[in-house]
């Protein structure tokens, strides 16, 4: 893959008939094969536009072939949310009649691989430009196996709805089209804004930071300023008690107060925290609110990396200069860290903790957002075996669910309460598995 420039993505061209009926040949050549179709010109660079919305309209072609029309019926509506900053797909496809477009992929996936029963579950982007897509044999996971090493998911085929962002985006909307209340008063509170804006970190001390931290602090800083506004909302009233609930319970700072670390916390309460059938977090309506009133395109993106990151328990596999080499090992992806906490750690260790993607183009360092939790016990294949536990029907979208919300929505916070066993200023020790009540040392059973 080519160096992703700026708003384009390289798209690897593959000529429509090329490889056809090949035994084991990956989805995504085929997505990116019927996306290509729909192109003018499929030999050049592509804008990211293009790229998305061929692929929404390749993905749902194929799975309308297998009997399942939702994303054909929806894809307007998923069209519709993606925020690409006044740019348009439209002068680079064929045309822009989507039904008939999607007609013609799904005669072509038929005539080309009638017997390709493989069901699209998530399809899009990866941070650095790569087409992903994860499907079902049948009933049966297979390249969502969460213990294969495909990348994360980056965009459902099935987006769900956000019903309250929706409900308060329109109804900031009906405030700004109204005479008396100023949008900006609406959104923030003018005095209020400003005030909080004095929390954020300053050019000094960004300066002070590596350039892939600093941006990720600097977006961090002002999602913070977001939710503080957002929170006394009614309509994040229900969201506002949850996360206020675990504030007092947990009472997060770090260690020797809480093992619960200000880092673990804020991302938990931002991005993880969720309410209703949708999931809501304060991450995702902070996407939908920014959207909808111009926040920056880049400021989106890298919400958007945070809202979709979750904890993960990783291998370490030792050090690259000052970077830690880690696998995740419910996937197996391995990727390289700089971990501004400061702890290199050594190889063989086990770590929970939450890792970004590179945040800027070109760049290599992933970022390990969160003070690491070392697990000093048990070791891997226990926690492979817990795993296995946890997530019986091995999907990655299950995995990743799992991981980011639990089955409860206080279990990891728990467990990282129950786990603690000692502190140092750069990471804090735990021992024990989730579901095994006796291995944590503060558990009830042990108290």
């Amino acid at each position: 893959m080519s160096k992703k420039r700026k708003n384009v993505v390289k798209f690897p061209v593959r000529r429509a008939g090329a490889g056809q009926d090949e035994p084991g040949r990956k989805m995504s050549e085929i997505i990116k094969e019927m996306a290509l179709r729909l192109l003018k010109e499929p030999e050049t660079v592509p804008s990211i536009p293009a790229v998305e919305c061929a692929l929404v309209l390749a993905t749902a072609a194929w799975n309308s072939a297998l009997g399942e029309p939702v994303l054909r019926n929806k894809h307007r509506d998923l069209l519709a949310k993606f925020d690409w900053d006044g740019a348009s797909p439209w002068p680079e496809l064929r045309s822009s009649d989507t039904d008939e477009m999607i007609a013609e992929l799904v005669a072509y996936k038929k005539a080309n691989y009638p017997d390709d029963d493989r069901r699209i579950v998530a399809a899009g982007l990866s941070p650095e430009g790569k087409v992903q897509v994860h499907w079902l044999d049948g009933e049966k996971p297979i390249a969502a196996l969460f213990g294969s090493a495909v990348p994360k998911a980056t965009a459902s085929v099935a987006a769900g709805r956000r019903p309250l962002a929706e409900e308060l985006v329109a109804k900031m909307k009906r405030h700004a089209r109204g005479k008396v209340t100023d949008l900006r008063s609406v959104i923030a509170g003018r005095a209020a804004a400003k005030e909080l804006q004095k929390t954020v970190a300053t050019k000094e001390r960004l300066a002070d930071l590596h350039l892939t931290h600093a941006a990720y602090a600097y977006v961090q800083n002002q999602v913070s300023v977001f939710v503080e506004q957002l929170s006394a909302l009614d309509e994040l009233a229900a969201l506002t008690d949850l996360v206020a609930k675990a504030e007092d319970e947990y009472l997060p700072s770090g260690p020797p107060m809480s093992p619960l670390t200000k880092s673990y916390f804020s991302f938990w309460a931002f991005f993880d925290a969720c309410i209703g059938s949708g999931d809501e977090t304060f991450g995702t309506t902070v996407l939908e609110v920014g959207a909808a009133f111009g926040m920056h395109s880049e400021m989106l993106r890298l919400i958007r990396l945070m809202q979709d990151s979750m904890m993960g328990v990783y291998a370490h596999e030792g050090t690259e200069g000052d970077l830690a080499v880690l696998r995740e090992i419910g996937t197996g992806s391995v990727c390289r860290a700089m971990v501004p906490a400061g702890y290199s750690g050594q190889k063989g260790e086990l770590w929970y903790a939450r890792v970004l993607p590179p945040p800027i183009p070109d760049a290599v360092e992933h970022v390990v957002i969160t003070t690491p939790y070392i697990l000093l016990k048990p070791g891997v294949r226990e926690w492979q075996a817990y795993l296995r536990r946890a997530v019986p029907q091995g999907s990655l979208e299950a995995y990743e669910r799992h991981m980011k919300f639990g089955p409860t929505r206080a279990y990891w916070n728990e467990f990282v309460f129950e786990a603690y066993v000692n502190h140092r200023k750069e990471a804090v020790f735990l021992a024990g598995l989730p579901d095994v009540a006796e291995s944590r040392p503060h558990s009830a059973v042990n108290r």
